[in-house]
């Protein structure tokens, strides 16, 4: 961030909106309406991490949503000085993703109908972290439709736009259809009692969108709740194009290869020597190892069952997406180490991994034990897998 947190200006209030133009003023407005006076501590263990967030948000005791967050992990030693946070709220967003919405990925998502989470207030729980990832250097959730977006903004209900995995295939056939005969009994079961024939259809089917969205309307009212910490809501709600992208679905900012290697800024050996040599190979297999996991993953593959690109980078930095402000995109830089002397520092060992300071984003490579591409490969797959924690702080 260009600023700490508690070095931006006094918080404003929500009658100054007028400077604001596009998303990034909104980001900057956000972060200066952060509360330094205290600081939201959690300490959450990395096993389950998205059920413990979700408890010990809501039960938190010092401090609140409104203030700096910091994040330790029980039984590791680290100090958040801002990748443990990043690292969190990464995990957070995704899991709330996963855990309270539900639909395809590349038509958005809308909450699941779970009365059991709307009584544990864990739709407002999930409102307030989206807010902090927000502000705070976390990811936004852009996962939603464009309807859930609307009627968080306006509380008002818009039928165009609305996908339903379980109903819209149902919409379709009825927008097909020459004879509703046959599908009377779906019909009813979504609330529509009027007339069934084709004279109706535009009726019926407005019926069906409407069955769909209704019943996840008290979600969203409660994600609306949660959406009040910094005011975000009502930023919203008087800068909607503005603030649109940050939880629409469309506006990509996936971490890619590119992303990740055009910010390194690796600490070669002179020019022309047998370091440098090796170096370079190295990079070039961090490239190939890249590109290859990156052409590999299936679209639709569960998030932690095979690398991928995001998690490479989160293994790295804390963080598994784009830096929101462009400011921080441009002064992002992932430091690279060679240590040619392992075998001098450990004499007799067989093999040893990279080393990751993501507080500094720096990634430490042992050159001795990556001397062609499938001994990185091998090395650096074991390191993500089993090397959650960070080893030098």
């Amino acid at each position: 961030m260009g600023k700490d947190l508690c070095q931006l200006d006094t918080v404003k209030t929500c009658s100054d909106l007028d400077h604001i133009s596009c998303e990034e003023d909104v980001l900057y407005w956000v972060k200066a309406q952060i509360d330094c006076s205290k600081t939201f501590e959690i300490c959450v263990a990395r096993d389950n991490m998205v059920e413990r967030g979700l408890k010990l948000w809501k039960r938190r005791k010092n401090g609140g949503p409104v203030n700096p967050l910091k994040v330790s992990f029980l039984g590791e030693p680290g100090v958040d000085t801002g990748a443990l946070k990043k690292e969190f709220l990464s995990t957070m967003v995704a899991g709330i993703e996963k855990r309270l919405f539900e639909g395809e990925s590349e038509k958005g998502k809308v909450p699941k109908y779970s009365l059991n989470d709307l009584d544990n207030e864990l739709f407002k729980v999930a409102g307030e972290i989206l807010c902090v990832s927000i502000a705070q250097g976390g990811p936004a959730p852009r996962f939603m439709q464009e309807w859930c977006y609307h009627y968080l903004v306006t509380g008002n209900l818009k039928t165009d736009g609305v996908h339903d995995m379980e109903l819209s295939p149902l919409i379709k056939t009825i927008e097909d259809a020459s004879d509703l005969s046959l599908y009377i009994e779906e019909i009813l079961d979504c609330g529509y009692t009027g007339q069934i024939n084709i004279d109706h259809k535009e009726s019926i089917l407005r019926a069906i969108v409407l069955h769909v969205t209704t019943k996840r309307t008290p979600m969203l009212q409660q994600m609306r709740e949660g959406l009040e910490v910094y005011n975000l809501i009502k930023v919203m709600q008087i800068k909607p194009n503005e603030c649109r992208n940050l939880f629409v679905v469309g506006a990509d900012d996936k971490v890619d290869s590119h992303y990740v290697l055009s910010h390194l800024a690796p600490e070669m050996s002179p020019d022309g020597s047998t370091k440098h040599v090796k170096e370079s190979k190295i990079l070039e297999y961090f490239q190939d190892f890249l590109l290859e996991i990156e052409d590999t993953q299936p679209e639709n593959e569960v998030e932690g069952e095979t690398p991928s690109v995001p998690m490479v980078m989160q293994w790295m930095t804390g963080q598994a997406h784009r830096h929101l402000l462009v400011s921080e995109r441009q002064k992002f830089k992932i430091a690279i180490v060679f240590d040619h002397n392992c075998l001098e520092h450990m004499p007799g060992h067989t093999v040893c991994y990279p080393v990751v300071s993501a507080c500094t984003n720096t990634v430490t490579l042992p050159t001795a034990h990556l001397g062609d591409y499938e001994s990185f490969k091998t090395n650096l797959q074991t390191a993500i897998k089993y090397g959650a924690s960070f080893d030098r702080l």
